[in-house]
């Protein structure tokens, strides 16, 4: 069976960074099993949590955008 990673995707200013960060997703969608969103408390920041096989391409990109923070998790 292929290990599971979890991406976490801390986005701050999402309102602004929102545009880049779908980019990314939109093109790693295949690639992705499952996605949730969850906005900040305070609706300025947001987390996106990602499931998939492989992460390496989406990661160095998604970390590329200023103000967002990428860290993964490996099942």
């Amino acid at each position: 069976m292929a290990k599971m990673k979890i991406v976490g995707i801390l986005v701050e200013d999402r309102a602004s960074r929102a545009p880049a960060v779908q980019e990314v997703i939109t093109r790693f969608g295949t690639d992705i099993s499952c996605r949730l969103g969850i906005p900040g408390p305070d609706k300025e920041n947001g987390l996106i949590v990602l499931a998939m096989e492989d992460d390496k391409g989406i990661r160095d990109e998604l970390a590329g955008i200023k103000g967002v923070e990428v860290k993964s998790l490996e099942f």
